[in-house]
């Protein structure tokens, strides 16, 4: 899933992609610089049916690897803070298939986090 990230203020970050979603949250890889506690507006671009839905969210770790051609890339931990309910279905739907598959390699139900703060 890709994303396209704004500062708070809806200035232009760059662009990124999410490899990890939670229900609480999601793991960004990008080559913008975040720093933690930032707070980020995601542009989500779900394929089918093709929308794009703004998301709230505030970067809480950071951690630096290599994509496959051995060129440095940024990870993020992001909390989600706030979206709509249309993106928050079609997140938690996107969790929990990726938690059933890791877990049993069927799409069974997850527990619902705590509330976001």
């Amino acid at each position: 899933m890709t994303v396209g990230i704004d500062d708070e203020n809806g200035l232009p970050l760059g662009y990124g992609v999410i490899p990890n979603v939670s229900e609480a949250g999601a793991c960004v890889w990008t080559d913008s610089h975040l720093a933690p506690g930032e707070r980020l507006v995601l542009r989500v671009s779900f394929a089918h049916p093709a929308e794009v839905h703004a998301v709230a969210a505030r970067v809480v770790w950071t951690s630096e690897g290599a994509d496959s051609s051995g060129a440095p890339i940024w990870r993020y931990g992001l909390l989600w803070h706030d979206f709509s309910s249309a993106c928050a279905v079609r997140l938690r739907h996107l969790a929990r298939e990726a938690f059933g598959e890791r877990r049993t390699g069927s799409h069974s139900a997850v527990t619902q986090p705590p509330p976001l703060p």
